[in-house]
């Protein structure tokens, strides 16, 4: 690994390393300044210079580079971009469907009117009612003169 792909590489506790020999090594810590990883490797801590490193992968056996992980997180990006546009495009559909459910209002109307029918059929009743005790009252009073 040249000095400059180890600047570009990004750099956790965790990560593994593979030397120029084919031994692999867990990182334990970095020094930008010798250029150099302090690895567990074959059962004891040692620095190994970025000339002796071949290949790095992060903890989880993803490539360590900028680049690539910026790749990574911008196909992450595309993916969500488009889950994104699936669920608005249902989400749109669904509120279609919605305003299309015309069954729905034509009951809701019905109940209303239906109520609005019960409240004037009782105000008529009620009506019926006062006319018909102004009715008895003109006939006492026509009687009794």
């Amino acid at each position: 690994m040249t000095e400059q792909e180890f600047q570009q590489q990004v750099w956790r506790p965790h990560d593994k390393i593979v030397t120029t020999d084919g031994v692999p090594g867990k990182v334990l810590g970095l020094s930008f300044t010798t250029k150099s990883v302090r690895a567990y490797i074959s059962g004891a801590p040692e620095w190994v210079t970025c000339d002796l490193i071949e290949k790095h992968t992060t903890g989880n056996g993803a490539d360590g580079d900028n680049a690539a992980i910026i790749e990574d997180l911008h196909n992450k990006v595309l993916g969500l971009q488009s889950r994104i546009d699936k669920l608005t495009e249902e989400n749109r559909q669904l509120r279609e469907k919605l305003s299309n459910n015309r069954t729905g209002e034509l009951l809701t109307q019905v109940n209303i009117i239906g109520s609005l029918l019960q409240e004037k059929k009782k105000r008529i009743e009620h009506v019926e009612t006062s006319l018909a005790t102004i009715r008895e009252v003109v006939e006492k009073i026509y009687n009794e003169h």
